[in-house]
């Protein structure tokens, strides 16, 4: 038995999505984004209204895959903000590490029986470009649903990919901006440690290299 949004639900043939071959590094990534569970950003909502608007789909979003969950950083046409990722198409995309076209979803083995098809929101086709970290790792995807079967052409992918590159950089560029803000975080409570030592003190990185020191170590070299 599985659960989303409260309703229990049974999974007696869906084949569930496998791990990422370098599943443990990959959510050592995902984590350092610092990007779970934040507030929605106007950044990604246009990524994925464009998106909803360019391929004429009821739903868009930007998924990231964790342990156990599929989040969405954005969402078009979905109210839910995750579901378990046993059940989530974007799992089997980050598992094959590769762009995942599902066109009629009740014909394909690996999820005519998921709960996402058999009922709301009733998937019947959906296409996910991956979203990678700066060491090529998948993290989640960009993904547009519908809920009729369609056809998806080379030029719909080559698409589809070019908007996912747009919301990769926005990832790594948020990354990188959290990554700063925690390192001047800490750099700031080192300085208040060293400081409130009465007797000198030094910090230094692996390599022995001086990084900071306080007013008492200062005064040795006067």
């Amino acid at each position: 038995m599985g659960e989303i949004i409260g309703l229990r639900y049974s999974l007696p043939d869906m084949i569930s999505p496998q791990p990422h071959p370098e599943e443990e590094l990959r959510l050592r990534r995902l984590g350092e984004l610092g990007i779970l569970d934040t507030p929605p950003s106007e950044t990604f909502d246009r990524i994925t209204r464009l998106a909803s608007r360019l391929f004429g789909v009821p739903i868009a979003l930007v998924s990231l895959v964790d342990a156990n969950r599929q989040w969405f950083k954005s969402k078009v046409g979905l109210e839910a903000r995750e579901t378990t990722r046993d059940i989530s198409f974007c799992g089997h995309a980050v598992a094959q590490d590769e762009m995942l076209v599902v066109e009629d979803a009740p014909r394909d083995a690996r999820f005519a029986d998921n709960p996402l098809v058999t009922g709301p929101p009733d998937i019947r086709f959906y296409a996910g470009a991956l979203l990678r970290s700066g060491d090529g790792l998948a993290l989640g995807t960009l993904c547009i649903i519908d809920r009729a079967p369609r056809d998806f052409g080379e030029a719909e992918r080559s698409l589809l990919a070019d908007l996912a590159g747009i919301a990769q950089a926005e990832l790594r560029r948020v990354g990188i901006l959290e990554t700063l803000a925690r390192n001047l975080g800490r750099d700031r409570q080192m300085r208040t440690i060293l400081g409130l030592l009465p007797d000198a003190a030094f910090a230094c990185d692996s390599r022995g290299t001086i990084l900071a020191t306080n007013p008492a170590a200062k005064a040795l070299f006067k």
